[in-house]
């Protein structure tokens, strides 16, 4: 079986009420001693319950969850502290520690966010919800992240509960993220090396050094990689292609939540009916909306574009040429089964 882990479900939908104070962390912790476990970063859910592919917000937020997972690998990567990260199209047993998401909410302003750390041994290492409120001056300068301190707080808490960690427990877990991928390309194979105490994996045996299903397990992972950093690129093209537009929509929505707050905490405040809808303000309101919802549609043609326009992902295996079509969720799905199917080839299963 090629199953991975299971999805990240969407969070139940939830008032500002229940989002944690915005938080406020700037400085990314690079000078500790890096460590050499590999990081998946799954594209976030969507949060959004029935999303409609025809509804421009809808398709917006899809357009978010893929590029916040690839701006917290790049956070992730800038900070030193771990091996590859890479972004995953699906969650999977690729990486020894693998990172989730949803969106619960994106306005511009505010970006709540939940993230759940996972280790191959499945030891939960962090589960929690961001707040980051941004303002009119952090859309100034066209190259940072509006939101990066939120992307830099998961950084800095990932590294935090590595710290918890003893030198022989990293290394037990590398052998279980081994052992893991194995088992999920080969269960019949692998099926008696690992085994479950008190809710976690721990090596049960170990295969030896000249394990020649272990050397075809490392060749397929090799491929594998292969794809992913293939497919990796066209995550640069969509953040490229998608970014300056996003970006607007953001900035455009914040001024429109900014407006009508302010409005609205006017009206509380009793001012007289006719400042409170004069034509003034009712323009101004509209301006606002229109601003969002042009650059709305904006990216919906641009998003809509680059999902129907997925490039084709052509790899090489041995002597022979694979071609993979559709979207980057189907290209890494036909992959994975071509993947089960080819160690199952080797052992003479098929």
């Amino acid at each position: 079986s090629t199953a991975g882990l299971p999805a990240y479900a969407a969070p139940e939908v939830t008032s500002a009420s229940d989002w944690p104070q915005p938080i406020d962390d700037t400085a990314l912790q690079i000078n500790l001693e890096p460590l050499s476990l590999e990081v998946g970063v799954v594209v976030f859910d969507e949060g959004v319950r029935n999303p409609d592919a025809r509804d421009a917000r809808d398709k917006l937020r899809s357009v978010e969850t893929r590029l916040a997972a690839a701006y917290l690998r790049d956070v992730l990567t800038e900070s030193g502290q771990w091996g590859a990260v890479r972004v995953l199209p699906v969650a999977s047993h690729f990486a020894a520690l693998t990172l989730s998401g949803a969106i619960v909410h994106s306005d511009g302003r505010d970006l709540v966010v939940d993230i759940r750390a996972i280790d191959a041994s499945n030891r939960v290492w962090l589960d929690a919800r961001f707040h980051s409120q941004a303002s009119a001056s952090d859309y100034l300068d066209n190259t940072t992240e509006p939101f990066r301190n939120l992307f830099i707080s998961i950084a800095n808490q990932l590294r935090a509960a590595a710290d918890n960690f003893a030198p022989n427990d990293m290394a037990r877990l590398m052998s279980v993220a081994d052992l893991r991928y194995a088992q999920e390309l080969a269960p019949d194979a692998f099926s008696s090396y690992l085994t479950e105490e008190n809710g976690y994996l721990k090596p049960n045996r170990l295969p030896a050094d000249s394990d020649p299903m272990m050397a075809r397990i490392a060749r397929i992972r090799n491929q594998e990689a292969l794809f992913i950093d293939t497919v990796d690129e066209q995550y640069v093209d969509l953040g490229n292609e998608l970014g300056p537009t996003y970006r607007l929509w953001r900035r455009s929505s914040l001024e429109q939540a900014d407006y009508l707050e302010e409005y609205t905490e006017r009206a509380s405040g009793r001012e007289l009916m006719a400042k409170q809808g004069s034509f003034a303000a009712m323009q101004q309101v509209y301006s606002a909306y229109r601003s969002v919802r042009i650059q709305e549609q904006d990216l919906f043609e641009l998003a809509t574009g680059f999902d129907n326009e997925t490039a084709p992902t052509v790899l090489q295996m041995g002597e022979s040429v694979v071609r993979l079509g559709g979207t980057l969720d189907q290209q890494y799905a036909q992959w994975r089964r071509i993947l089960g199917q080819l160690i199952a080839i080797e052992r003479g299963s098929l």
